[in-house]
């Protein structure tokens, strides 16, 4: 197991959980539920964690995948920038979410966390959007992942 697989089995939890987590809490807020907004903390808490490991397992294969033939080394870059951001803003909510489920009683703080929750699930939204356009497949050279754009990719009638 390489870098590049264990950034593919972690990073589903650090764009999921915020993003279902902003929501649900948002929709709480509507609908007068406390209930659904701490829900809505602890999927951020949660993500603000499983975001740590993702950002480490994905800086740390970025350089190889962005050497190989088949990717512009700008496409991985971009990730890598949007990442950084995306995990800076959802560590930092993560942080706050935490402090607000220790001060059960302050709904200003709850609901703020929950705003700025949803401005790092859009950055977490828009680094996943922009590492999506990464497509990992089998190098059969050398037995490691390949990535390739969509756009990049041949079609068949262009396979030898």
């Amino acid at each position: 197991m390489n870098w590049e697989y264990l950034h593919l089995v972690t990073h589903p939890f650090a764009i999921v959980l915020p993003i279902v987590g902003v929501a649900v809490g948002l929709a709480g807020w509507v609908a007068g539920r406390e209930e659904l907004e701490r829900y809505g903390l602890i999927s951020l808490l949660i993500a603000a964690v499983a975001a740590v490991p993702s950002y480490i397992t994905g800086i740390s294969t970025a350089d190889e995948v962005a050497a190989r033939t088949f990717v512009a080394p700008g496409l991985v870059q971009d990730h890598r920038t949007w990442a950084t951001w995306a995990a800076i803003g959802l560590v930092t909510c993560g942080i706050f979410a935490g402090f607000s489920m220790a001060q059960p009683k302050d709904q200003r703080l709850r609901r703020f966390v929950l705003i700025v929750g949803a401005l790092a699930a859009g950055l977490v939204g828009y680094s996943a959007f922009r590492g999506g356009k990464i497509v990992h497949g089998e190098d059969g050279e050398s037995g490691v992942n390949a990535a390739i754009t969509m756009d990049q990719a041949p079609t068949p009638t262009e396979l030898p």
